[in-house]
């Protein structure tokens, strides 16, 4: 391995009203990106889930990885996933996570995962 990874998952219970927009979708990706201190290659982009699993998915590549937004909303719920090949502050991450989709009620459920450093 020739290059370190970075992986940290968010999963929110109790989500705000963000998870039902998709501009806000794409700003909180574009804010956690520059926060992070990586560039968008492509994205980001937003789709529909199916009436059966309603939700929205926002996904974009970075010059270093990808960041991804998955909503339930359902559940109520927001699952990011922060992947990259470039070390980075997750508590910035997990800031700007939080400024877009908790409540009071939130409950964060959170993942770190470092390969080869």
């Amino acid at each position: 391995m020739q290059t370190p990874r970075y992986h940290i998952l968010f999963d929110l219970s109790h989500a705000g009203d963000a998870i039902h927009d998709e501009d806000c979708l794409k700003e909180f990706a574009v804010e956690v990106v520059a926060v992070v201190k990586m560039n968008i290659l492509y994205g980001p982009v937003v789709c529909e889930g199916v009436p059966e699993n309603p939700g929205l998915s926002c996904f974009a590549v970075l010059d270093y990885s990808h960041v991804s937004i998955h909503t339930f909303t359902k559940f109520n719920e927001a699952l990011i996933d922060i992947f990259s090949c470039k070390a980075f502050v997750i508590e910035d991450a997990r800031r700007v996570c939080l400024k877009y989709f908790s409540t009071p009620e939130t409950v964060v459920r959170e993942q770190t995962v470092c390969w080869g450093n």
